[in-house]
């Protein structure tokens, strides 16, 4: 059933029995399925127009069949009722369709012609006089009524307008995350800026329906299911022409679908390893691991703490013309040449575990797993890494000792994580400073219990390092702070860690030899970055108060 079919019987407006009549005839007949119901006298062709135009958000384009539009140069197709071109720009044609949901006619027009398609929705009546028209009076010259997918009509429909503003302002202010959230009598946007939300103005209570449908069609989600999550990506044109790559994400709420679009930023995965922020120990640390032939290196961290950049760093400094990496992702957020990457899709069964045993059958060097979230997943990756292959995947820990006990947690037996894990990377993102900071003068018993040594605070005194606070200016919407900054606790699993963990060591143990080996904490490794003055004291406190550093 297609996807306006589905809107329709969901809305009550017509009968199902009714609609699946006529789209079977407009299957038999290769017309449109407004076309099939204006024929039937069920809806008339303005009322069908303006339910596409309200549900999906569609710009609606009125067609006048006394002066149709010229054909378009250059654009072999023949008079149609059911779609008329209405402009080009570029490689992008501009369609007027009676059904501009149907994703089968146009993926089938984007290969007849080779260009992208722009639909909105018009009248099915007008469409099929437009069509009589041009067919009686051949092709004309060509006008441009519309320059490109987001200019002039396109910004008639302000749910497309508003959805608009919204990316370019997120854009604009740099943020991760854009959360729509429906409530009983308002509707909310929140952007997640350095890891922190901030609420907007928000719109009219009325366009939660028509953002929810609008950003569906876009991701080609079911449109009719509104009782489960679902996920998907699409792209957007920001107003510079830039492409912007978009995860979204639904969620049933009590008042309607909660939508999270996660803005993907494809320069992060273009950052090598000595550009994300770790120590240069840390560094020759994690590049000694992954230029290992076999084994596992993990990264782990709570959602939000730059995992997938870190791995994605690691990839490309492994992407080699001699080198097989495959991925495995749910999704895969930013695509990178040379490596072969596959999402995951549970509805038909590729999960994790399947795509990586069938990657065993491909012949890699080095695969990715973007999450192990299961014991078969664990014990899949841990086969791989325990036959001559090296696996980078994350995990959501707390720390990196305490990396070894969910694996234990997983089923896993420790001899074989004790003999397959290489190293294992704790992470997060700390907001980092903005050039509006001002100078901090805490007490010394503070800097005391946040973990700086006596050395540290006799530095401060002297005046070998200088102790910075958030303050605010415009630059920063007076926040205080301006991007983030990543802190980072990588451990070796040593000869030492292997011998406790076959002895039933605990995380604790294992923190404590990982210390004694020269291992930084993330609050150690905080606190380093508080001392560089990129990140405040306080900004730091709060993202490791609930791992405190064990090693004291």
């Amino acid at each position: 059933m297609s996807t306006l079919a589905r809107a329709l019987i969901q809305s009550g407006l017509i009968p199902e029995e009714a609609v699946a009549r006529c789209q079977l005839r407009a299957l038999q007949r290769q017309t449109s399925l407004p076309a099939e119901l204006v024929t039937a006298t069920l809806i008339e062709a303005p009322a069908i127009a303006r339910f596409i135009e309200t549900t999906f958000g569609f710009v609606r384009f009125d067609l006048d069949p006394a002066h149709p539009l010229p054909a378009c140069p250059g654009i072999d197709l023949a008079p149609n009722p059911g779609f008329q071109p209405i402009s080009l720009s570029g490689k992008r044609l501009r369609l007027a369709m009676a059904d501009p949901t149907d994703d089968t006619l146009i993926s089938g027009l984007r290969f007849q012609t080779g260009l992208e398609i722009d639909p909105c929705v018009a009248d099915v009546t007008q469409l099929a006089l437009c069509a009589a028209a041009v067919r009686n009076q051949g092709p004309l010259p060509s006008s441009n009524v519309l320059r490109s997918s987001s200019d002039t009509a396109v910004d008639e429909a302000p749910v497309v307008r508003f959805l608009q503003k919204t990316l370019s302002v997120a854009i604009e202010r740099g943020a991760s995350d854009i959360h729509f959230e429906p409530y009983e009598n308002s509707y909310r946007v929140r952007y997640r800026i350095d890891g922190v939300l901030h609420a907007q103005e928000s719109p009219p209570d009325q366009f939660k329906d028509m953002v929810a449908s609008r950003l569906k069609v876009l991701s080609k989600l079911d449109i009719a299911e509104k009782r489960l999550p679902q996920d998907g990506q699409l792209r957007a044109e920001a107003d510079d022409g830039t492409l912007i790559d978009l995860r979204i994400s639904t969620m049933p709420t009590l008042y309607g679908e909660k939508i999270v679009l996660r803005i993907l930023d494809r320069q992060d995965a273009r950052l090598g390893l000595s550009e994300i922020g770790l120590s240069p120990a840390q560094l020759d640390q994690l590049t000694q691991a992954i230029h290992q032939p076999s084994g596992m290196v993990l990264v782990t961290g709570p959602t939000g703490s730059g995992k997938t950049v870190t791995l994605y760093a690691c990839l490309n400094a492994l992407n080699q013309p001699g080198v097989n990496i495959a991925t495995v992702e749910d999704p895969v957020e930013i695509p990178v040449v040379g490596i072969n990457q596959v999402n995951i899709d549970e509805r038909t069964g590729l999960t994790f575990a399947v795509a990586l045993r069938a990657f065993m059958r491909q012949d890699p060097d080095i695969l990715m797993v973007g999450e192990i979230r299961d014991a078969e997943t664990a014990e899949t990756s841990l086969k791989a890494a325990q036959t001559g292959h090296l696996v980078l995947s994350t995990l959501h820990t707390r720390s990196a000792p305490a990396t070894l006990e969910r694996l234990l947690q997983l089923g896993l037996p420790n001899y074989g994580v004790a003999g397959s894990v290489l190293l294992i990377v704790a992470q997060r993102l700390v907001r980092r400073l903005c050039e509006c900071r001002t100078v901090d003068n805490p007490v010394a018993d503070l800097l005391y219990d946040a973990g700086f040594t006596d050395a540290d605070v006799n530095g401060l005194a002297s005046g070998a390092w200088t102790l910075y606070k958030a303050n605010g200016c415009t630059k920063c919407h007076q926040t205080g702070y301006k991007g983030r900054v990543g802190i980072f606790e990588v451990m070796r699993v040593s000869p030492a860690i292997q011998k406790s963990m076959l002895n039933g060591g605990s995380t604790l143990d294992i923190a404590q030899l990982a210390a004694q080996e020269g291992a930084s904490s993330l609050r150690r490794a905080g606190l380093d970055k508080v001392m560089a003055g990129l990140s405040s004291l306080s900004e730091v406190l709060a993202e490791t108060e609930a791992i405190k550093d064990r090693r004291d």
